[in-house]
């Protein structure tokens, strides 16, 4: 069995607080992985660890059969996230944030951001500017951005 994600004992303290206490994760490639708890549970803490956004407290994540580190950079590329609230550069259009994006992870694809528009329903306004869209085109602008590369991982809110 292959796993693209293990967690092992993940700990996670903010302020002497435990937020996250003893997660371990087991998740195959291929497979489909959620979270359910009340809000204040860790949820969003653990997406953020596993997508190298804050570092444990104690544990260990492995992405791809590699310990995930401060500087796995190579690990990134790999992934697709959007976690919390969008943020965008508002003056550029749709379009062009995320031929950013691709630029930043060294992915150049003309038609896979076609592609990711149409999947999220954005077709068309690729050349409306960020500001202009309401919030729930900016939510599904994010989603187009964290699967524009093609990732082996997907880390969603």
């Amino acid at each position: 069995m292959k796993f693209i994600l293990r967690t092992s004992h993940l700990m996670k303290s903010i302020h002497g607080k435990e937020v996250v206490s003893n997660v371990s994760i087991n998740v195959k490639k291929g497979e489909i992985y959620g979270f359910l708890g009340p809000n204040g549970s860790g949820k969003t803490t653990i997406m953020k660890m596993i997508s190298n956004r804050m570092n444990p407290t104690s544990g260990e994540i492995k992405l791809f059969g590699k310990i995930l580190k401060i500087d796995s950079f190579e690990l990134m590329e790999r992934i697709g996230s959007s976690i919390e609230y969008p943020i965008f550069n508002e003056e550029l259009k749709a379009k062009e944030n995320l031929e950013l994006h691709c630029g930043f992870m060294v992915y150049h694809d003309e038609n896979a951001i076609k592609e990711s528009l149409k999947l999220v329903n954005l077709q068309g306004i690729d050349d409306k500017a960020v500001k202009d869209l309401s919030p729930e085109m900016k939510q599904r602008l994010s989603i187009a951005r964290a699967i524009s590369t093609k990732p082996e991982f997907i880390n969603f809110r």
